[in-house]
């Protein structure tokens, strides 16, 4: 009985323990990526935990979150290839970041038919994750870029007018002036659209958006 106590204390401490690292390791990754503005930097540092020894669940993540740092980066050829031929299996509680950042990719890469298919795959399999804040926000800009490449975003202008001013970091607030100046620059708003270009350059620092988002 003492043996299964001691068993039990030690498992509990290692999770705790495996946790907290696990913490400060996201924690560091977001500063890289979201306050620091270098995606090449994240990049590099999901490389250093590529190259240790892991499980194929933690690889998997690993190679997810990669891609997301290839996404922001403006890589969209090695995010494809990553999330359609590294990764076989995605890991539980994952598919919401693995569909954004393929069907993202593929859109912003000019393979819309591609994009619309996985969208199509990606349906059902984030459908449970909706009701969820942190996924919901992956999901809703999945459909809303969506639209926007199959020629109706200006359906998607009010969901790009609150990411904007409400996205959970400056890339998200990017990406709403980004597409907000393309459906600015469609209806002809062409004063409104260089505004809306300038912002996502601005909020878009350091990754492919500070280029794209030049009129």
């Amino acid at each position: 009985m003492e043996i299964i106590i001691v068993f039990i204390i030690t498992y509990v401490i290692y999770i705790f323990i495996r946790r907290a690292k696990l913490q400060r390791q996201t924690d560091k990754f977001n500063k890289l990526l979201y306050v620091d503005k270098s995606p090449g930097k994240y990049i590099a540092e999901v490389d250093k935990l590529l190259r240790k020894l892991q499980s194929d669940t933690e690889r998997n993540i690993n190679l997810i979150q990669k891609t997301t740092g290839l996404l922001y980066a403006g890589r969209f050829e090695e995010v494809i290839n990553i999330l359609t031929v590294d990764i076989k299996k995605i890991p539980p509680n994952w598919q919401p970041i693995y569909y954004h950042n393929l069907v993202l990719s593929l859109y912003l890469n000019g393979e819309t038919e591609k994009g619309n298919e996985y969208l199509n795959e990606a349906k059902e399999a984030v459908k449970r994750y909706e009701k969820f804040d942190f996924y919901k926000s992956a999901i809703d800009m999945m459909y809303a870029v969506s639209d926007y490449y199959n020629g109706n975003g200006e359906s998607q202008k009010q969901f790009f007018e609150k990411l904007s001013s409400e996205g959970r970091n400056d890339y998200r607030i990017a990406f709403g002036y980004y597409f907000l100046g393309k459906i600015n620059e469609i209806e002809s708003n062409h004063v409104e659209s260089e505004l809306c270009f300038n912002k996502s350059k601005l909020y878009g620092k350091g990754s492919f958006l500070e280029n794209l988002s030049v009129n």
